[in-house]
């Protein structure tokens, strides 16, 4: 009874997933053509996806809930790098090209799935579930990072200036200027971009005493 329940499970994960890979591609089809999040009908987003109205709000019961699940997988990619160099031990020996491929990395993300990332930033701003999600997810990300640095101060690594107020202000840092230089580009290129915000980054997290 238990394999048949836990295969029922993933099952049911596998399907979801699905489903939400198939609604982010409708809901950045939509958004592609210059609509606005909120100025379209959940009927459409549906319609789009190639699934019934029932069997839609049977996974998304509410149109905060589409943004939200298909921006957490949108924005999965764009908190790997920083991760894989918060998480690895030789990312303080290895330098600030480390810092470049994870802010280059987190750029091209950024860029590839830019109407959704607007449309989080915009329903955010009035939508208190939405954003709890956003908020949320980058704060985890902070309290990953604060863990990290903190291993690393007792280790005598970084100084001891280096607190999570320190990490939390650099993340910020990050995701308002990856968002603006995007969102909002001026004449600064996405390689000037990051050669300057990982020279900053790094200066920051690695001062030693």
């Amino acid at each position: 009874m238990g394999s048949v329940t836990r295969s029922q499970a993933v099952q049911a994960r596998e399907r979801r997933a699905e489903a939400t890979e198939r609604v982010l591609g409708a809901v950045e089809e939509l958004l592609g053509t210059g609509e606005r999040f909120t100025e379209i009908p959940v009927q459409r987003i549906a319609e789009r996806s190639g699934m019934s109205r029932t069997n839609f709000y049977q996974y998304f019961p509410s149109k905060s809930q589409v943004l939200i699940h298909v921006a957490d997988v949108a924005s999965a990619e764009f908190f790997a790098a920083p991760t894989s160099w918060f998480a690895d031990d030789a990312s303080l020996d290895a330098g600030v090209a480390g810092v470049e491929r994870a802010i280059g990395a987190m750029i091209v993300e950024f860029r590839k799935h830019w109407t959704l990332m607007r449309a989080l930033g915009e329903v955010a701003a009035y939508d208190a579930e939405v954003a709890e999600f956003w908020f949320g997810r980058i704060n985890a990300f902070i309290d990953f990072a604060a863990t990290r640095v903190a291993e690393w101060r007792s280790q005598g690594r970084v100084d001891d200036a280096v607190t999570s107020d320190a990490v939390a202000a650099v993340t910020w840092m990050v995701e308002r200027t990856v968002t603006q230089h995007i969102l909002h580009p001026r004449e600064s290129s996405d390689e000037r971009l990051v050669k300057a915000l990982s020279r900053t980054i790094w200066l920051t997290i690695t001062a030693r005493r």
